[in-house]
């Protein structure tokens, strides 16, 4: 009923004189009256209100004038009530009527070496993928960072589309930003931009998704990717990326390799992986990677972060032996940190920590990790015939204030045994609420 007593308002117009701009000045989607990203009745209100106006007279105007003819009319009315509760890839005075296309972003969570492992493929969710710290954090990659098992500092970036073939192209919001379409940066792939935005993007007339490899160049802090038409900005999705200022390094006890799916008894790496999926730069090993003078991959990945990717926060958590190598591991770091660059151990944890001169060390860790902010201990005080006294212990100046918690002193942890001690909930719960309150990401 609305649209037919508009037809019969517009039945009385007279010929408006044509616009000087041609109707150029409308920055949104054609019949987007209003610019928010939907065409809906508030956008039939103001166009309905500009029916008859002259089309500069007002910004609402402008964009209702959307076949450039210089006058607000039965013309456009046709245009709006194709496009209603629809999208459009086209802006004023370009209005032709033809339905727009939808597109979908999805990042993915940082590869490890040539692949996800040891952690799954994690897509960001969509109520997160414009989170400044729970959306997805992606690896500094400048020229001299080492990557021997294979380039993984590019952030996987899928876009989906409809109808298949969309002509879709990409904006930046900063020159940090550069998009691939191969992960390794094989010479020919990378996607060009200009003033920020791409052209086309290369998908096929069939293709109804396009696998992208963005990559962050320099500094930290945020950049967005939106995926809009070649020719308008009308943003269909968007990514914010947050550069990563920080590394978490978990270390798993005796006989606890990394897997995936991950082992439901390994309270470590359930913690890790928790940390993964807010944004945070976690990398998980076996505790075996780590030399009794804390030497070996786990401190080569960090020294890598720390010299090539500008990373200065380290955070570092074990069980068991893991526990002991995060001590070794700490202390490394602290006698060469002259050598190394800046940075601050922010944040160390140990349950029930084990000394790791060797695999058959029963030894309890008592020592404080050197130079950390903040220490996290959580142990048990068992028996032998309960686990071979296998035990952790108090340690100086940790938290729970003042030596870190019994777990046997707690309702909920009273039968513990070493086994068992990392898998409670309460346990990982603290863990992860203490890397979060003390860890940037």
């Amino acid at each position: 009923m609305r649209y037919l007593c508009i037809t019969m308002m517009l039945i009385g117009f007279s010929a408006l004189s044509p616009r000087a701009d041609g109707g150029a000045g409308c920055p949104f989607q054609c019949a987007d009256v209003d610019g928010d990203g939907s065409i809906n009745d508030a956008d039939f209100a103001l166009f309905a209100s500009c029916l008859g106006e002259d089309p500069q007279s007002a910004p609402q105007c402008d964009c209702s004038d959307m076949d450039g003819n210089g006058q607000i009319d039965l013309a456009d009315f046709a245009l709006f009530t194709l496009l209603f509760q629809n999208v459009s890839d086209e802006s004023p005075p370009g209005c032709t009527g033809a339905l727009g296309s939808t597109a979908n972003l999805t990042a993915y969570r940082p590869q490890h070496g040539n692949g996800y492992a040891p952690f799954p493929r994690t897509p960001v969710p969509d109520n997160l993928e414009t989170d400044p710290w729970l959306g997805p954090g992606i690896r500094i990659n400048q020229p001299g960072d080492d990557d021997p098992q294979g380039e993984d500092d590019l952030i996987e970036l899928v876009l989906d589309v409809s109808p298949p073939g969309a002509a879709l192209a990409l904006h930046r919001s900063s020159s940090t930003l550069h998009v691939w379409t191969s992960h390794t940066k094989t010479p020919g792939s990378e996607i060009a931009f200009t003033g920020d935005k791409t052209s086309t993007l290369p998908i096929g007339p069939g293709d109804s998704s396009l696998t992208l490899w963005v990559e962050w160049t320099t500094g930290f802090g945020t950049a967005a990717l939106t995926v809009e038409p070649p020719t308008t900005s009308v943003v269909k999705d968007e990514i914010l990326f947050h550069a990563f200022e920080s590394i978490v390094v978990a270390l798993g006890g005796e006989n606890q390799p990394t897997s995936v799916p991950v082992d439901p008894n390994h309270g470590t790496f359930l913690v890790g992986i928790a940390m993964y999926n807010v944004g945070f730069d976690v990398h998980m090993f076996d505790e075996d990677v780590v030399g009794s003078d804390g030497s070996g991959e786990a401190y080569n990945t960090v020294v890598d972060a720390i010299v090539n990717r500008q990373v200065d926060k380290v955070a570092i958590f074990g069980y068991s032996h893991g526990g002991g190598s995060t001590y070794d591991m700490a202390d490394r770091l602290d006698i060469n940190r002259a050598g190394i660059g800046v940075f601050s151990i922010l944040y160390t944890s140990y349950v029930d920590a084990v000394g790791n001169n060797s695999d058959v060390d029963t030894s309890m860790e008592l020592r404080r990790p050197p130079s950390t902010g903040y220490h996290l201990n959580h142990y048990q005080h068992g028996s032998f015939f309960e686990d071979l006294s296998l035990d952790g212990g108090p340690v100086p100046n940790s938290n729970p204030p003042p030596t870190g918690l019994d777990i046997e002193t707690t309702p909920w942890g009273a039968t513990s045994t070493h086994f068992e001690v990392d898998d409670f909930i309460e346990v990982r719960s603290l863990m992860e609420s203490t890397i979060e309150s003390n860890v940037t990401r």
